[in-house]
């Protein structure tokens, strides 16, 4: 029998193709691999709540906001799924570290390595 697995409930920053990706990985990481965890993907942020919208209703998002500083915010969210141009990673990563959430970012952390610094500390 399978050990109880603990929920992480997923909050996703944009909703484009990398957002499609990771969405699909999220979902399907379970059926490869025994973290422990369950992800739920919980909610999703973007500046254009209809794309947003269309986006969740496709991948199961159970709600969206139209600013990632909700998600940030939320007491129900464990990790931040940062998807969006890397020129915004930085201030919403250290937005979401700050507030004690699991950070990922899509790749390039950032634009240069002077802005990943402080993302990373």
């Amino acid at each position: 029998m399978a050990a109880k697995q603990k929920t992480l409930n997923i909050g996703m920053v944009g909703y484009g193709f990398m957002a499609k990706c990771h969405s699909h990985a999220w979902t399907s990481a379970p059926h490869f691999f025994d973290t422990g965890y369950r992800p739920v993907l919980k909610a999703v942020a973007a500046r254009s709540v209809d794309k947003a919208k269309a986006f969740a209703d496709q991948w199961g998002y159970e709600r969206v906001e139209g600013d990632w500083r909700r998600l940030v915010e939320a007491p129900d969210i464990d990790a931040i799924d940062i998807c969006v141009p890397n020129d915004l990673h930085a201030e919403i990563a250290i937005a979401a570290a700050k507030a004690g959430k699991m950070v990922l970012t899509e790749k390039p952390l950032a634009r240069t390595a002077k802005e990943g610094k402080p993302m990373v500390a």
